[in-house]
């Protein structure tokens, strides 16, 4: 078997805000990050544009552990004049946007393409373009890469993300998981996204090692 390593980044700020099945007047966060939204935060980081290919981070398996699950709350805008379908003057609209307060996520990041994790672990580090968690006004209120010397380990994401003693929910990209949650992109550009298999552990339940 081929040597896995597994990238660790933290996400962390103020606000978050993680959508997957957001429509119209009404966006949704999910209470971890997605695969969308952290794949999206690397392609800014790496400068890859929307209607470019990222389909080299298809050999990327995913987790989250959930240091501190934060706060969901809710906010509302308000639009006046908003155009109808028909291109006619309408009237005012009100959406609501929900997100995560004070929250604190680990993610890791596991592939057999050490180069790959090298280049994005790089990026994050020096981003072209500016990062945010999930909405352009939530910035990251800490870097991503804590210790850019030590952030690639080898192994797993169990290796590394179930370790903690504290009770921290674990969320992992595995074939056998209990849930599906369709936000696997395909193409940013035309909002294509596959769904993805997850499967929920707690850090209680013991080291894997």
């Amino acid at each position: 078997m081929s040597q896995r390593y597994t990238l660790l980044l933290r996400l962390e700020g103020p606000m978050q805000s993680w959508g997957y099945r957001s429509r119209f007047d009404y966006r949704d966060t999910a209470l971890e990050p997605t695969r969308s939204g952290v794949i999206g935060l690397i392609c800014a980081a790496m400068g890859i544009a929307r209607g470019e290919d990222i389909s080299r981070f298809d050999a990327i398996r995913m987790g989250v552990r959930i240091d501190r699950e934060g706060r969901l709350e809710r906010d509302y805008h308000t639009a006046r004049d908003v155009m109808k379908a028909d291109g006619s003057k309408g009237g005012t609209v009100v959406s609501y946007r929900d997100y995560l307060a004070d929250a604190s996520f680990t993610v890791g990041l596991q592939s057999e393409d050490l180069g790959l994790l090298e280049h994005i672990c790089e990026k994050l580090c020096n981003p072209t373009w500016t990062l945010f968690l999930g909405r352009k006004a939530f910035p990251l209120a800490v870097p991503p890469i804590v210790d850019s010397s030590n952030s690639i380990k080898p192994g797993t994401l169990e290796d590394h993300l179930l370790v903690d003693k504290a009770n921290h929910r674990v969320i992992l990209e595995m074939p056998d998981g209990e849930r599906t949650q369709h936000d696997w992109p395909l193409c940013f550009s035309k909002r294509r996204f596959k769904p993805r298999v997850l499967h929920t552990r707690f850090t209680t339940e013991g080291n894997p090692k």
